[in-house]
């Protein structure tokens, strides 16, 4: 396998796949030192670069055949060993992304980390054993269940907690080591083992960064599945509406003429203008109020019935009194003529 990846090393393609790591390792280190947002347009375009590259370069590394499941890390060739970051360096920019779904995004960041420690372990640089999804989901609805509503595991706790301490510890170790290493790799005459050395740190420094994002990706898809879930069912308990949606409530001012109409509304250019009539004429239409004909024709009911019969006998009653008080009047008018009575001393 040593004289074949050798061989791809001499060949015209393996310029070109060094050439695109490079571009990736620019792309990385750019976003990941840019004081810029994370969802800023400039990082975005690099987020999105990095991982076109990143898919370019595997699907070339996969076509050449560098690495197989039956050999040692000693067996590859020491320029080729670098090309085992790509899986880590494709969930790197993965999770980068703002412009897609959180779910998404996660889920495909967590399966190229999960590759990439596959490989490591494959090729000896960690001892890590990686869980099967199943196991894997059965400890994260433990996780969440004991967190919502039984006591928590505090030895497990406990044990998860010394565990990020000592990888912490490595990590920093890891960090310095590979400091003192690239300055000996930038040099120009480097001795291969030197150059193995580096890459093989750089690795293990990406081991522990893709424990550490698994670690953060199982607490958030939980999340994010919860968040999930209460939106399917606060779309299923929706109450019946127009379009299931609740109509919005829009004001509106009412005039009584034409003209008036022309007057306000011109000075509320946003909102409509009605006059009584068409104001009327819309609620006929959206069904809450009933139709002029139907006014017209409908019967009343006995109570307003009796409440209009009751004014009418009560008029008559009201008019033959005053008739008969006028009648009483004329007659007495004529018994007594106007000067007759009392005429003491008018001669």
């Amino acid at each position: 396998m040593a004289e074949a990846a050798n061989s791809v090393a001499d060949s015209s393609e393996s310029p070109k796949l060094a050439e695109i790591f490079d571009n990736v390792w620019r792309l990385f280190q750019r976003v990941d030192d840019t004081d810029n947002p994370i969802n800023s347009e400039s990082v975005q375009a690099a987020v999105q670069d990095g991982i076109d590259k990143c898919e370019q370069a595997i699907q070339m590394v996969n076509d050449l055949s560098l690495f197989s499941d039956n050999e040692e890390l000693q067996e590859v060739a020491t320029g080729e060993i670098r090309y085992l970051l790509m899986p880590a360096l494709l969930g790197y920019f993965t999770l980068k992304r703002t412009t897609q779904d959180r779910y998404n995004v996660i889920t495909k960041a967590k399966v190229y980390y999960r590759d990439f420690l596959r490989l490591c372990k494959l090729y000896g640089i960690t001892q890590i054993e990686l869980a099967t999804e199943m196991e894997h989901n059965e400890n994260t609805d433990s996780r969440v269940i004991s967190a919502g509503r039984t006591p928590p595991d505090l030895l497990a706790m406990s044990n998860i907690r010394e565990q990020k301490i000592e990888r912490y510890k490595k990590q920093k170790q890891t960090e310095d080591k590979l400091k003192e290493l690239y300055s000996e790799v930038q040099k120009s005459h480097v001795d291969d083992e030197v150059k193995r050395d580096y890459y093989t740190t750089l690795l293990k420094k990406w081991v522990n960064t893709s424990l550490d994002e698994l670690d953060s990706i199982s607490m958030e898809l939980p999340i994010l599945e919860h968040m999930a879930k209460v939106k399917g069912q606060n779309k299923v308990t929706q109450p019946p509406g127009k379009d299931g949606q609740k109509q919005p409530f829009h004001p509106f001012i009412i005039t009584k003429t034409q003209l008036q109409k022309q007057v306000f509304g011109a000075g509320y250019p946003g909102l409509p203008t009605y006059t009584v009539e068409e104001f009327y004429e819309n609620k006929v239409k959206e069904g809450d109020f009933p139709a002029p004909d139907q006014c017209l024709h409908s019967k009343p009911s006995n109570q307003e019935q009796t409440k209009t019969e009751a004014p009418e006998d009560q008029d008559e009653e009201e008019t033959a009194e005053a008739l008969q008080k006028a009648r009483d009047w004329d007659d007495w008018k004529d018994d007594h003529r106007r000067g007759w009575g009392n005429r003491q001393n008018m001669g």
